[in-house]
């Protein structure tokens, strides 16, 4: 592909790990729009009584690019799906975070598949969904699955958790956005096995010390963002990354808890009296010892989210908040700044 740039990946240590793009055919000549929907496969229901169909749709039809696959869908408008990181890579562990070239890249395969001279600009393209995704380096595979399994106990805040015995799924389902954690080594070989990606032996053996998080912008946001005066294709990076980590900030800690009375030294510098440090301390004790939900039903509304702000302020998580004796006290704090660029990263690391 002409849009290909081997110097455009790899510039961050982030990625953009799936767009959808929708073009209007009104945008399109007509003998091409015809063009495109002869092209594709349609998917009827037929009434078992009378026969008769009730209703007809466009089929999502995956095409191949070498072993990775893209999908298409042309209906009253031309829709693109996928990975950038399946277009002219080996495999989508690492990839490019700017979202113009990772849109052309998709526009000109689409191009290519569909034997077009040209296709629209950006502009007047749509896009309902951005994944944005982060490898984090552990010090070992099975340090990346003992934290996996910590951010597990997390307490849901304002989206629900769901899980997978390699992931950690919140907000799933939401038009909003979403977050998904998990290990990117079980990931890779899956691929690998089913013969979606390429990776070297060496490369699935680093993968296994990566803890991969991904970030989900649907179309809401998207809106939201559309009507602040931003379009899709000015997201650039700085945006991007800044609204990741602002969504997995409380998952990811940036302090160790080793010792409760740290705790309570922290909370006497954040809280206002000495009198709200030590009541929120005592909240934090209960939790410990009984769990986030018992502990909740303890306190008032106010006084609960009271003591929380306070916990909060002095650097704890949600993943802190747990019972003693279902998790232990944390040894090691996961460092969401240092997130990986490239497979030589983990090399020298």
């Amino acid at each position: 592909m002409s849009a290909f740039d081997i110097k455009k990946e790899y510039l961050h240590a982030g990625m953009i790990d799936w767009l959808t793009l929708r073009l209007d055919l009104s945008h399109l000549p007509e003998p091409i729009a015809r063009k495109l929907q002869a092209a594709n496969s349609k998917i009827f229901k037929v009434n078992a009584v009378t026969g008769d169909i009730d209703w007809e749709t466009y089929a999502w039809e995956s095409v191949k690019s070498d072993t990775h696959q893209i999908c298409f869908r042309v209906g009253g408008g031309l829709q693109i799906q996928g990975s950038p990181a399946r277009l002219g890579l080996p495999n989508n562990a690492f990839g490019s975070l700017d979202i113009q070239y990772c849109a052309t890249k998709m526009i000109d395969f689409a191009k290519l598949h569909f034997d077009l001279e040209s296709l629209p600009p950006l502009k007047l393209w749509t896009c309902s969904r951005i994944d944005v995704t982060r490898n984090y380096l552990m010090q070992s595979g099975s340090e990346a699955k003992q934290a996996l399994a910590y951010l597990k106990q997390a307490p849901e805040g304002r989206q629900k958790h769901s899980f997978e015995s390699q992931g950690l799924y919140i907000g799933k389902g939401s038009s909003l956005h979403k977050g998904k954690i998990y290990l990117k080594g079980q990931d890779a070989k899956r691929c690998k096995k089913s013969g979606r990606a390429e990776y070297t032996e060496d490369q699935i053996k680093k993968s296994e010390r990566l803890l991969r998080a991904e970030y989900t912008l649907n179309r809401h946001i998207l809106n939201r963002f559309k009507k602040s005066g931003i379009l899709w294709h000015q997201l650039n990076p700085q945006i991007l990354l800044e609204m990741h980590e602002n969504y997995f900030k409380e998952y990811f800690s940036v302090i160790e808890v080793t010792d409760m009375g740290d705790i309570l030294e922290k909370l006497l510098k954040t809280a206002p009296t000495e009198g709200r440090a030590k009541s929120a301390y005592d909240c934090y004790v209960r939790i410990r010892m009984i769990g986030y939900e018992q502990a909740k039903e303890s306190y008032s509304k106010t006084c609960w989210y009271r003591h929380l702000s306070f916990l909060k302020k002095a650097g704890l998580t949600r993943s802190d908040l747990q019972a003693i004796n279902v998790i232990p006290l944390r040894k090691r704090s996961i460092e969401v700044s240092y997130p990986v660029r490239y497979w030589d990263d983990i090399s020298a690391a």
